[in-house]
């Protein structure tokens, strides 16, 4: 097995970033592993020319003013299922804005975890804040993912690249017992 040195990593990702502005786009989402505590991360993001992203391991918000107060990312991104709920993404969301760092929370998995995402975006004081778009950027994974598509009933009609804040109670979807009953163990 070849191993690559750190700094042949470290150019890798470097050019990465340049090949990815020039194809404008609008970051480049963690390019290098996230432990320990995503190291080495502001020096890269002094060497983007596009927005760093990073941030979805934060498992709370001692954790994300660490990443902010580090300046180790442009974007950072807490996942509502591991960061603390709502009011610590809520509390992170309001440190980054508070700093200068732009929020897209991650979101990578099933309905339940989209609707809370989706939640999320609808509660932040200005989701769109640093962004070249009037609207929040929701991340959604679009793999292959029986449970993503198939837990909630009727959840997340996309219309036009947009997604509308669910309005029922909870987090405004309807779960599908029957498939849950079918995969439990």
């Amino acid at each position: 097995m070849h191993w690559q040195s750190p700094v042949s990593i470290w150019r890798l990702m470097t050019c990465m970033g340049h090949v990815l502005n020039d194809l404008n786009f609008e970051c480049f989402e963690e390019p290098m592993p996230q432990s320990p505590k995503y190291a080495a991360y502001e020096e890269l993001r002094e060497r983007l020319p596009l927005s760093l992203a990073a941030g979805e391991a934060v498992d709370g918000r001692a954790s994300a003013k660490e990443l902010i107060d580090r300046r180790a990312m442009d974007i950072i991104q807490p996942d509502v299922s591991l960061c603390g709920g709502f009011a610590e993404a809520l509390f992170i969301a309001e440190m980054a804005a508070l700093s200068g760092v732009r929020v897209i929370p991650h979101c990578w998995g099933a309905d339940i975890l989209i609707a809370a995402t989706v939640q999320l975006l609808s509660l932040l004081p200005d989701p769109h804040w640093g962004s070249p778009s009037d609207t929040p950027l929701l991340e959604l994974d679009q793999s292959e993912n029986p449970w993503r598509n198939g837990l909630a009933k009727g959840a997340f009609p996309l219309q036009d690249g947009m997604i509308h804040v669910p309005t029922g109670p909870g987090l405004g979807i309807a779960v599908d017992e029957q498939m849950v009953k079918n995969v439990s163990v």
